[in-house]
C-alpha cells in the first residue's frame, strides 16, 4: 500500500505520470484503503462518497 501511495505522491511532486501497477495490486490497495476509511468514517459515509458526490461527506480518508 505504501509503495503505491508514495509512488503516486512522488510522481505528482515531479510532474510525471503515476506508475502503473498490476490490477491485483491496485485491488488490494483499494480494498485496504476502503476498509480503513469505513472503520474511520463508517460504511454509509464511504458508500456515499463512492456513489453520490452530492451526499458525500466533505472528506473521506483512510488515515
Amino acid at each position: 500500500m505504501d509503495l503505491v501511495v508514495h509512488a503516486d505522491d512522488l510522481a505528482v511532486s515531479v510532474d510525471l505520470p503515476t506508475p502503473e501497477f498490476p490490477d491485483h495490486t491496485n485491488a488490494v490497495v483499494i480494498e485496504l484503503l476502503s476498509t480503513l476509511a469505513a472503520r474511520r468514517h463508517g460504511a454509509v459515509s464511504v458508500i456515499r462518497a463512492l456513489s453520490r458526490a452530492e451526499r458525500a461527506p466533505s472528506t473521506i480518508t483512510a488515515f
